[in-house]
């Protein structure tokens, strides 16, 4: 069974894993003995750095010496200004950061940071101390700065803030993590350039603990969507989908990225709607020069290019992501119900007249209702970035950063496995046998472009406002085609479908950064936003046609889903606008902090969607064999002969069959406020402590807008929860850490699963549909962590984290034919697990090995959640895991940087553990997604001084994608659903400046 042998693997793995942990553990800490700095650092994951040096003396070492890999230097000589005597133990320090050093008995300092814009403080007693602004580190660089201090009596103590580091790099992004208040993991560009990844959904799947469902959404700790929250810039992202609450992050180009964030423990001063993770998505900085970047990508496939793909005839704009109106409603089509004898607004009734009219304007707007087949070209993206920074009077300056991508994808997926099982014949048995099985072809355009821009002006060193633009569109056009045996029916089947799905996403956000010396350096950061989410399905077609079992011939068949028409379109509306106060209760390092602050989120989504359906004409009568026979010739023509002006109104009638229950308006509203405190208790252990005030208001009102004498569905759940948290963390030496969080979050349910509406998604599946009862999810977190940070850009960790739920939601299975697809609230549920993690520089084992690095990460998770058991009606376990609960994940890189050739080359291996995507009913056993492991290659190449080649090589494995539900009588998986999608090779070529 695959899922027992997949443990193999995962200890196969965790071998290597803790052998080279106990060599980091083994090695001596940076900065030996050396007690730690303690910190400055204000709570948050993105609110400080640590630029990682000890407080040392140099000894008789070199401070020219170069650099350790991926960090500069900068080093010099402090005099007495009028002596020009060396000052001995003068202190260097970076401003907003806990790095120091002291000057030796020569007045020699070094400072090893990464590359980044620094202000230095040096200082001694009895000088005045100076501040050396502008300071740029670059990677590989030494550079040598002198600083001379005259004494002065009365020079006092200020400390001021200012620092900018670059987040996109490795080191910066360990720096950040290692002084950060809460649990997390981070992923910079830097680090997403060396991989094949072209979106932000793509990259996160590389951080430690997270998966991606469907190449859209992130799943942390095996947490599924409805478990984590998605912020860009700081602001809450709204979502472009009707099923989902979840951020899709492929709407986001690994082009305007500065690094993709995951926090998994909660502070007061982030929202708390999640478990999982909080997924930060931040967006490039500002260059300190002219920046100019054009990159383009082709790319193939094994299975896909140059290949034919199942298609149909689409619209101009497909290229663009988006239907040119090709596939909407005709033009002056009726806005009420389009059925025969359905009352019209003016009171009179629909004609068959009238009616076959508005079938025959359907039929021929929209065109074809069959499938052809389109040859797929290569895979193709550009992108182009452009920024810079100007100097202005007074210190002043003004930078932008604009960004533009486009990509394209072709993708075949033939032979695909589609089966549903009967549940077992008798109460002991547990052998079930196929209901329906399919093979299908699909062939998916995959369209996604976007635009980014950023405006920042910063008045001098204390006060900053950035203004961001996003638009990010995506589509995929798809042509299915499924044939197999219906069980059910006793017959073959033939099921063909036409859907082109568009999301867009439209993002503003005025953010603004403030220091206020003269108030002990307090800081205020404020944001507001503006976003426009939508998504529509326009003229979704599909049709379903029979063998005759006598002739072997098919013939087109009535059903649910046969000869219909499917138009949907969805819009939510956020506006949002929060701010934080940090104010220091004091001076010097240990001064506790008081943060405080609040947002608002106001989201409005509208839902609406039509249906129709050809059925034939009841108004014909029955006539000879000859004409008997004449008509079923005619229902066995293809789609695009049938549904002509010829048969609309004579063999076939339109019918609208848009529910009660398909249009629906909901409101999603949260005010939050919190309190915190952040507290140096001595150099070594710093606590935050707080809680956070959520108020929040979802209401759905699902209504028919042709029957307003129907009352309409409505639901409202409003809830004021206080959530509190406490973190603890203790800087055991120089450069390691331990972590402790406390805390509680919740989940509210999707909209969707408010919502009533009704979504099957081929013949012979089942239906899916929300629960307007549903409420609340409690839970309350632990997690503890130990780091250790042994050298530039490496680290070790140790993670363990508990979570209980309290009236988790689930996916449940209503009785009902097939069986509905539905969600409840369980009394309760648990998940707990370790994860280890390792990035480590080879070169203690060989100087050899100095430019290879080993990256590693597990992730061990086991979960439970029990059903209420007076409601289980036909689910076939009340106590399983968590729906979507990977119980393992596993991520191992080798990384090789030559700083001198110019060749980089990255080895990435990701495989998941059995999660379940459908519950079993009726006995059956669940459905679970098996493991699939993944292996990827990327080769870069600098060419002089300006271009840089990009080779990637994905899915070198091509293992399939499989979904299983139990085992047959030999011990065989019962296939569900199975595919490839082949191996894919990428090469491109970058320009910069």
């Amino acid at each position: 069974m695959m899922r027992q042998g997949s443990w193999g693997v995962v200890a196969a793995l965790v071998a290597p894993l803790v052998w080279s942990s106990v060599a980091i553990a083994q090695q001596p800490a940076e900065g030996g003995d050396t007690p730690p700095t303690g910190g400055d650092a204000p709570a948050g994951g993105d609110m400080s750095a640590d630029a990682g040096a000890g407080e040392e003396g140099l000894g008789e070492e070199d401070p020219a010496r170069p650099p350790p890999a991926g960090k500069g230097v900068v080093w010099g000589v402090v005099t007495d200004a009028a002596t020009k005597e060396p000052i001995f133990d003068a202190q260097v320090a970076v401003v907003g950061a806990p790095s120091k050093v002291l000057a030796d008995v020569d007045g020699r300092f070094r400072l090893e940071l990464p590359p980044g814009e620094y202000t230095l403080r040096v200082w001694y007693e009895l000088y005045t101390a100076q501040r050396v602004q502008n300071v740029r580190v670059v990677a590989g660089a030494v550079a040598k700065i002198d600083v001379a201090l005259s004494t002065d009596k009365q020079a006092e103590d200020v400390i001021e803030v200012e620092a900018e580091v670059e987040r996109a790099s490795v080191g910066a992004q360990l720096l950040i993590r290692k002084n950060a208040a809460q649990v997390g993991d981070a992923i910079g560009a830097q680090e997403i350039a060396r991989t094949p990844d072209r979106s932000a959904s793509e990259a996160a799947r590389r951080v430690v603990g997270a998966t991606v469902v469907g190449n859209r959404y992130v799943v942390v700790r095996g947490l599924g969507d409805r478990y984590t929250n998605s912020l860009l810039n700081g602001a809450p992202l709204p979502s472009p989908e009707p099923d989902r609450q979840a951020v899709p992050l492929d709407l986001f180009p690994t082009l305007i990225l500065s690094d993709i964030t995951i926090l998994k423990s909660f502070t007061p001063d982030m929202p708390g709607d999640f478990a999982g993770g909080s997924v930060r998505i931040n967006t490039r900085e500002l260059p300190s020069k002219l920046l100019a970047q054009a990159q383009i990508t082709l790319g193939l496939n094994s299975v896909s290019t140059f290949q034919d793909r199942v298609s149909y005839a689409g619209g101009g704009l497909d290229w663009l992501g988006m239907d040119d109106g090709t596939r909407a409603l005709p033009a002056g089509f009726p806005n009420y119900k389009v059925t025969r004898l359905a009352e019209k607004p003016d009171g009179t009734v629909m004609s068959n007249d009238e009616l076959t009219g508005h079938g025959r304007q359907l039929a021929q707007t929209l065109g074809s209702m069959e499938t052809t087949r389109t040859q797929n070209l290569p895979n193709g993206s550009g992108n182009l970035v452009l920024g810079n920074t100007f100097d202005l009077p007074r210190g002043q300056k003004l930078g932008f950063t604009t960004a533009l991508s486009y990509g394209r994808r072709f993708t075949r997926r033939p032979d695909e496995v589609l089966r549903t099982y009967l549940p077992p014949p008798t109460a002991t048995s547990d052998e079930i046998g196929p209901r329906n099985t399919y093979v299908a072809d699909t062939g998916i355009d995959t369209v996604a472009w976007g635009g980014f821009g950023s405006a920042t002006w910063n008045s001098g060193k204390d006060h900053k406002v950035t203004l961001t633009g996003i638009y990010s569109r995506a589509s995929e056009n798809e042509g299915r085609e499924i044939a197999g045996f219906n069980d059910e029916r006793n017959v073959n089947v033939t099921d063909t479908r036409l859907r082109f799905v568009e999301r867009a996403l439209t993002f503003g956000q005025l953010l603004g950064e403030h220091r206020f010396p003269d108030l002990a350096h307090a800081t205020l950061t404020w944001n507001a936003s503006a976003s426009l989410a939508s998504s529509e399905e326009p003229g979704t077609r599909q049709n379903v046609y029979t063998q005759d079992a006598s002739t072997g011939v098919y013939g087109w068949e009535e059903s649910t889903l046969s000869g219909s028409y499917f138009f949907s379109e969805q819009t939510e509306r956020s506006l949002g606008a929060g701010f934080d106060w940090l104010q220091p209760l004091g001076e010097g390092e240990l001064a506790p902090k008081l943060k405080l602050g609040g947002l608002m989120t106001l989201r409005r989504r509208s839902f609406d969607s039509r249906r129709f359906r050809f059925i034939p004409f009841q108004g014909q009568s029955d006539g000879t064999e000859e004409e008997e026979e004449e008509q079923q010739a005619i229902f066995r023509q293809s789609p695009d002969q049938l549904f002509t002006a010829e048969y609309i109104g004579t063999e076939l009638i339109l019918r609208e069959e848009t529910r009660n229950t398909d249009t629906y308006n909901a409101d999603y509203d949260v005010f939050s406020g919190y309190l915190m405190t952040d507290a140096a208790l001595t150099r070594a252990v710093r606590v935050v402590v707080g809680g956070r005030v959520e108020a929040s208001r979802q209401t759905i009102n699902s209504f028919s807008p042709y029957a307003p004498e129907l009352a309409p569905v409505m639901n409202e759940l409003a809830s004021v929860t206080l959530l509190p948290a406490v973190s603890l963390l203790y800087k055991v030496t120089s450069t390691s850490n331990v972590r402790l969080g406390l805390s509680k979050t919740v989940a509210r349910p999707q909209l969707r699963e408010l919502a009533p509406f009704v979504f099957t998604d081929y013949f012979g599946a089942r239906e899916i549909v929300g629960e307007p009862g549903l409420t609340q999810t409690s839970i309350y977190n632990a997690d503890l962590r130990f780091e250790l940070f042994p050298g530039t850009g490496e680290v070790m960790a140790v993670s363990a984290f508990y979570k209980q739920f309290q009236d988790p939601i689930e996916q449940v299975i209503i009785p009902s034919g097939r069986g509905i697809v539905s969600y409840q609230n369980a009394p309760g549920g648990r998940n707990a697990g370790i994860e280890l993690e390792m990035r480590k520089t080879l070169g203690f084992m060989a100087p050899a090995l100095r430019d290879f690095q080993l990256i590693a990460n597990l992730t061990l998770v086991s979960s439970r959640v029990s059903l209420n058991t007076d409601d289980l009606g036909v689910q076939t376990n009340a106590v399983r895991p968590l729906a979507g609960q990977s119980p393992y994940v596993v991520n191992l890189g080798l990384d090789y940087a030559g700083e001198e050739t110019g060749t980089r080359a990255r080895v990435l291996y990701n495989v998941f553990g059995p999660r379940i995507s459908q519950v079993g009913s009726n006995r059956l056993p669940d459905v679970y997604e098996e493991p699939r492991h993944q292996l990827d290659v990327t080769f870069a190449q600098r060419l002089g001084q300006h271009v840089d080649l990009k080779l990637t090589l994905e899915n070198l494995l091509d293992s399939p994608v499989l979904f299983t539900q139990g085992e047959d009588a030999e011990g065989e998986a019962n296939v569900v659903n199975r595919f490839r999608n082949g191996v894919s090779g990428a090469l491109g070529v970058v320009i910069t400046n």
